[in-house]
């Protein structure tokens, strides 16, 4: 999937979620993501990635096929199919989700569903974003396959042992990142 387009973030994040794996968040409030600790638990299992760069303002967005030295690599479920990239503002919460509105800051795709390695770099105003599919469900990636980042180092160990009740029954709760902080670019 090659693709570009860009964004505007007053947050300083770009956000990255399949609609439904987020969707138990619709009713939260719309800044939930703000709270590293609520970040990091749905980052964990896989659910969503934020990007937190370094400023505010508009950036641009290449989607390719793979990245030589990735300044972030984190895992994805995506149980649907129907992929956001895009500002952390928008994402799901607040009794909204992203569409294709122009009052949406980024871009909905459709994919194909299953477990996949995002790598990001960044320089300046300009993303690079990869996407490569690794299983059709996160219990199907072995401890081995799981990425680790420059930034963040991400392990097989969980910090987070309870599967959280306000988790969709239809996302697979597998542990399938460990933040320890936050992922930078």
């Amino acid at each position: 999937m090659h693709s570009s387009f860009s964004f505007t973030t007053d947050t300083a994040a770009l956000s990255i979620f399949d609609l439904q794996a987020i969707r138990h968040r619709i009713d939260d409030t719309s800044d939930w993501w703000t709270i590293e600790q609520d970040e990091l638990e749905e980052s964990n299992y896989g659910r969503i990635l934020f990007l937190h760069v370094e400023h505010d303002g508009t950036y641009d967005v290449h989607i390719v096929a793979h990245i030589e030295q990735p300044q972030m690599s984190g895992m994805l479920y995506v149980p649907s199919g129907q992929l956001f990239a895009g500002a952390a503002e928008d994402t799901t919460g607040g009794d909204l989700e992203p569409d294709d509105s122009s009052a949406v800051s980024g871009q909905l795709w459709t994919i194909r569903p299953g477990v996949y390695q995002v790598q990001a770099a960044r320089q300046q105003q300009s993303i690079q974003m990869a996407l490569i599919w690794l299983a059709d469900t996160p219990s199907a990636i072995p401890n081995s396959n799981r990425p680790t980042s420059a930034e963040s180092e991400i392990n097989t160990t969980s910090t987070i042992n309870p599967i959280p009740s306000h988790a969709s029954p239809s996302v697979n709760n597998v542990i399938l990142n460990n933040l320890n902080q936050r992922l930078r670019l």
